[in-house]
């Protein structure tokens, strides 16, 4: 594992980079100063196959304050397997642009599982950005309230997305509705308050889906178009 400030790099080379990834697009389109901040309290992670970015418990004891977002490559999501191994069943998939490790930070909890560059690349790139930036909701010293939105709306948009994925597997499963029951903010845009309310909204569907993953974990979990397959060929033989 290689980790190197962006400031190592020229600025042609880490804006190419940055480009798949909407928070940082979308900071840029709003102030160029904000976007410098963000890269100063930013690094670049390289990891060989099969080199393991974030393991399962870390933070424990302290506060992990990264989240990440991938660049390039492709990274497995591992969690417990039912017998109670660590980080042997694949939970999930991140590709480029996306956003992970955003719960230890909304929920002040350890690392949920084993974040680990796919085999079939040969380097995988990894944005880390302190997530101290935007923790605090009241202080606007560094970052801008229009800031620290763009930042709390992308995360909401990327948790409902997760979340909307184990919904189109398991749609009968009692949690398939539940981040769609969570109120949306209906107040003034742009503000403080609806800064607060996408921070509430956030921790609760990271909630939800930490209960995903412990559904996961579990072995409970059936892909309900496998279960249908494996009924009909029972009925067929």
């Amino acid at each position: 594992m290689n980790i190197t400030p962006l400031s190592d790099y020229s600025r042609d080379t880490v804006d190419r980079l940055l480009r798949v990834i909407h928070l940082f697009r979308d900071v840029r389109a709003i102030s160029e100063w904000q976007y410098d901040i963000l890269l100063k309290r930013s690094h670049l992670t390289t990891l060989a196959p099969g080199e393991k970015l974030l393991a399962l418990g870390d933070g424990v004891g302290e506060m992990d304050h990264w989240v990440y977002f991938l660049l390039r490559g492709e990274l497995q999501v591992h969690v417990n397997s039912p017998t109670g191994g660590r980080a042997m069943r694949p939970l999930a998939t991140v590709r480029p642009g996306e956003l992970f490790g955003d719960l230890a930070m909304l929920l002040a909890e350890p690392r949920s599982a084993d974040v680990i560059a796919a085999s079939g690349n040969l380097e995988t790139q990894v944005l880390g950005v302190d997530s101290t930036l935007f923790s605090d909701l009241e202080d606007f010293s560094l970052l801008t309230l229009p800031t620290k939105l763009v930042f709390y709306r992308n995360m909401v948009h990327s948790l409902r997305w997760k979340l909307e994925v184990y919904r189109s597997q398991y749609s009968s499963h009692p949690l398939a509705n539940s981040h769609r029951k969570l109120k949306l903010y209906t107040g003034a845009k742009n503000c403080v308050e609806e800064l607060r309310a996408l921070a509430d909204q956030a921790r609760a569907l990271g909630r939800i889906l930490l209960q995903w993953n412990a559904e996961f974990c579990s072995g409970e979990l059936m892909d309900e178009k496998t279960e249908m397959a494996d009924f009909l060929k029972a009925m067929l033989s």
